[in-house]
């Protein structure tokens, strides 16, 4: 690290990588945060773009008033279920389907062609059937704009989403007295602002 993390109190380790928190990369020094090669080590170029992603949030909840580090954010913590006591005599267990493969005197490797074969339009449909619907989904608010572009790549109205509003809204025929409320409350706190002023410079 040469004399970047000087006066300090961030640790090296013997390998000369950083310590930092596993979970929101914050170092000893509150205001510096490690990822990547420099916190694990050489690994894989995901692995530091993960916590990359990680790290920038930990850092934009950082410099925000009043955040925590860690509330309400995904661990990854996952546990497998426990197939051997799951209940499945309701659902249906239709076998996956396997797609027929191409007769070929070629080889993948020599054509350079995908030699794996399609689901035929039966296969599709028994595939999808498949599907339990359990309705679980996550959205990542790091990633979700709310565009709506999802919905409109899927049939049969697979995604959708729903507006929802925290306050009550305003029929556009009652819109009129709302707007001119706010206009004349906007007005005098101007008009008092400036008053303020007046007061001071002449105190001054």
């Amino acid at each position: 690290m040469g004399g970047l993390l000087e006066g300090t109190k961030a640790v090296t380790r013997p390998n000369g990588t950083i310590e930092a928190d596993g979970f929101t990369y914050q170092t000893a020094e509150p205001d510096i945060f490690a990822g990547g090669d420099a916190y694990s080590g050489p690994r894989f170029a995901i692995d530091a773009i993960a916590a990359g992603k990680q790290a920038a949030i930990s850092i934009h909840r950082f410099v925000q008033p009043g955040q925590s580090l860690v509330y309400g954010r995904d661990r990854r913590q996952y546990k497998e279920l426990d197939k051997e006591a799951a209940v499945l005599e309701g659902f249906d267990n239709t076998p996956r389907q396997r797609p027929e493969q191409v007769k070929s005197n070629q080889k993948a490797a020599e054509s350079f062609r995908d030699l794996r074969g399609t689901f035929t339009e039966e296969q599709m449909k028994k595939e999808t059937e498949r599907c339990l619907g359990c309705g679980a989904t996550v959205v990542d608010d790091y990633m979700c704009v709310g565009c709506g572009q999802c919905t409109t790549k899927w049939k049969f109205d697979a995604i959708h989403l729903e507006r929802v509003y925290d306050g009550q809204g305003v029929q556009f025929l009652d819109m009129k007295p709302v707007i001119v409320k706010q206009m004349v409350k906007r007005q005098g706190k101007i008009a008092i602002k400036k008053v303020k002023k007046v007061f001071s410079k002449e105190e001054a």
